[in-house]
């Protein structure tokens, strides 16, 4: 039986009582979302998902407005304007750029942050049980879960001598978490490197032309902009013969060799709960941030045979869902 991912509740969060079904309006919730209309998808059908799950229903109890940044994280502070603008009574958000995009425009409107990395490193928040101000959330734990990755890895290509890491410098835990990578390589005699996207058109010239030397493997930080480019990402690894690792499910899906981490979409259908509690009248700064607790290990099989690659039968055996 195939493992789910689980997210822990922190101590503090007790049941709040539903929203009274007379309410005078829905409630207004402003999505900031970094991707476009077509990458958005999934993210929003979770996000729909999840306020059913908690009881609020589309139209009655809210209504959703979404503003694209089509990847460009440079227009976060004007979406963020145009969303207060309609009064909303929460903005929900996702990359650390996008947080502090609306922790710089407003500190009354609640602030909902949605599979993002390392709050309390980023500053965004006070700590994990008491965030304070107007912002709460879920995490990934996506830094914590480096050394499993590059062990991963490891154990698929045991004779790589190249490891890239695709960051995105607009991401304050990026570079961090980079760091964290090339110390893991390191230890077991991995040449690493950084390799630099901010937008969706730099992906190609980023890794330079085919004919430049490509490294063995590519492992995907986790980042919002890198979800959307999720497909082309793994179709480039498979064109160049890169072993290409991800921080969640779905770039395992998109054809990556393998994916370790929480589920994106579970994170984000859970971050609902918030939207929940702060409609019934809680406030953000009392609601602890919740993070997760277990990963998946997803290795998707035809791309191993694309890559002609035979994976260990230890690893196979480790993995929570095989792509055929």
């Amino acid at each position: 039986m195939r493992r789910r991912t689980v997210i822990a509740t922190l101590a503090g969060a007790a049941a709040a009582r539903p929203l009274l079904a007379q309410a005078a309006a829905p409630a207004r919730l402003a999505f900031i979302a970094p991707g476009t209309a077509r990458t958005e998808v999934p993210m929003i059908a979770a996000l729909h998902a999840g306020l059913a799950e908690n009881g609020l229903k589309d139209g009655r109890d809210y209504v959703l407005d979404v503003y694209y940044a089509e990847g460009e994280y440079s227009r976060f502070p004007a979406l963020t304007q145009a969303a207060l603008a309609t009064k909303p009574a929460m903005l929900l958000v996702v990359t650390i750029a996008s947080v502090r995009a609306a922790q710089q425009a407003t500190t009354t409107v609640p602030i909902v942050f949605m599979a993002t990395n390392d709050p309390v490193g980023a500053r965004l928040i006070d700590s994990l049980a008491h965030p304070g101000g107007n912002t709460t959330g879920v995490a990934t734990m996506a830094d914590d879960a480096v050394p499993k990755l590059v062990e991963l890895m490891r154990t698929a290509l045991p004779q790589a001598h190249t490891l890239a890491v695709l960051i995105n410098p607009l991401n304050a835990t990026n570079r961090p978490i980079f760091e964290r990578v090339r110390a893991a390589g390191a230890s077991i005699g991995l040449e690493t490197r950084a390799i630099e996207l901010s937008t969706p058109e730099g992906l190609e010239a980023a890794f330079g032309p085919p004919s430049a030397r490509q490294p063995d493997a590519l492992l995907v930080v986790a980042d919002a902009l890198f979800q959307q480019l999720a497909g082309r990402i793994a179709a480039l690894g498979i064109e160049r013969r890169i072993a290409v690792i991800g921080p969640a499910r779905n770039m395992a899906e998109a054809g990556a060799l393998m994916s370790y981490g929480a589920a994106f979409t579970t994170l984000v259908r859970r971050s609902m709960y918030y939207v929940k509690r702060i409609l019934a009248g809680a406030r953000p700064g009392d609601l602890p941030v919740e993070q997760p607790t277990a990963f998946d290990l997803v290795i998707n099989l035809r791309t191993a045979k694309a890559l002609g690659l035979t994976l260990p039968q230890t690893l196979l055996a480790s993995a929570d869902d095989l792509i055929q």
